[in-house]
């Protein structure tokens, strides 16, 4: 350890040359007394398919070693693997293994300069939601963070959800937009902060906001609850703002033929402005999409930071959520789509029931 002062691994507790600490007493004291200590208890990794059943990694107690124990064949209650396709039964898709062999691994470039593959997803993403275009990230959490600042900016006015996920905050803050946050799934505290802010306009010069952006989730993953999405719309429409729907968790999972809360709420897709949602949860893959208006879509595309600078998608991930949404789409000719979104809904049904009649307390589902 020499002069370090501490374990190497984790930076001097105290420096001996007049630098600020890298980490502060009270982190090193957590990170090395109780983390590290109980951290085998949720951190260990998976040594198989994310699917109904998994093997996971034994760990030793100490710094974070695996221990070469056989990994423990264990259920699965933890994923967000909803539909059960990144196990696709029968092993992968062979069209997924063909853009393998014809694409690689990568594309090794931004998403700007997209392979067909990717743009036959962004197409078909339009289609399944009825909007007239989509474009493609290949991160979830990217989609919101890198492309809500190309939707808006300084002068814009961003009314949030105070428990809408990170991503959309991280987003939020970079465009350079004012932000107000509304009490969770409470429409009228939406209404009162969309009315005082079109009266007061802008700060400092009281001028009108360029555009009003409301963001929602369809499905708070931590809450378990769905927003109010008629009720939304109509305040939407009432004082004419925007709205984002984030669908991340609800994408496949809601509604009769996984169209999301849209359809799970009968809210005509029409009247969602923007609509986003991920690839990681109901089509087990990664990456996400936003789809709207043409006009939309291509600003975000020419303009955005994760269209620009960010690496598209893997030609691979794309082809296999190609095959899952066609196949919940009906268009591979079978009925295996809506039999697993039916078989979803019958389980998560199930598991409420179980779990009240054992005398839980749940949340209401919207």
């Amino acid at each position: 350890e020499g002069d370090r002062g501490g374990d190497a691994r984790w930076g001097p507790r105290r420096s001996s040359r007049k630098m600020a600490p890298l980490l502060s007493d009270y982190e090193d004291f957590y990170t090395r007394r109780l983390y590290n200590r109980i951290h085998d208890c949720w951190s260990r990794p998976i040594a198989s398919k994310p699917g109904t059943w998994m093997d996971v990694v034994d760990r030793s107690p100490g710094m974070g070693e695996s221990s070469t124990a056989e990994p423990l064949r264990t259920l699965n209650l933890g994923s967000y693997n909803y539909l059960g396709y990144a196990e696709v039964p029968g092993g992968i898709d062979g069209k997924v293994l063909g853009t393998l062999h014809r694409y690689g691994v990568a594309t090794c470039g931004a998403s700007a300069g997209v392979v067909d593959i990717q743009r036959e997803l962004e197409q078909l993403v339009a289609r399944y939601l009825g909007k007239e275009d989509a474009v493609v990230s290949g991160m979830g959490f990217a989609t919101n963070a890198q492309l809500i600042p190309s939707i808006v900016g300084p002068g814009c006015l961003v009314v949030s959800d105070e428990m809408n996920h990170c991503s959309i905050v991280v987003g939020a803050r970079s465009s350079g937009a004012k932000i107000k946050v509304f009490r969770h799934n409470n429409v009228e505290s939406l209404e009162t902060i969309l009315r005082d802010a079109i009266v007061e306009g802008q700060p400092l010069t009281g001028d009108p906001w360029l555009k009003i952006l409301i963001v929602v989730e369809g499905l708070y993953s931590m809450e378990g609850v769905t927003c109010r999405l008629r009720d939304i719309v109509a305040v939407k429409k009432k004082y004419n703002a925007y709205l984002y729907l984030d669908e991340a968790h609800s994408i496949g999972a809601l509604g009769r033929t996984g169209r999301g809360a849209g359809e799970y709420w009968d809210v005509d897709l029409k009247d969602i402005d923007i609509m986003m949602g991920t690839f990681t949860k109901s089509f087990g893959a990664v990456g996400g999409y936003v789809s709207g208006s043409r006009g939309l879509i291509d600003r975000i595309r020419y303009t955005s930071a994760g269209a620009l600078y960010g690496t598209a998608m893997s030609p691979v991930c794309a082809e296999h959520i190609v095959y899952a949404l066609k196949q919940i789409m009906g268009e591979d000719g079978t009925k295996i789509g809506q039999e697993k979104i039916a078989q979803l809904h019958s389980n998560s049904i199930y598991f409420r029931r179980k779990l009240t009649e054992m005398g839980l307390q749940l949340t209401e589902m919207g």
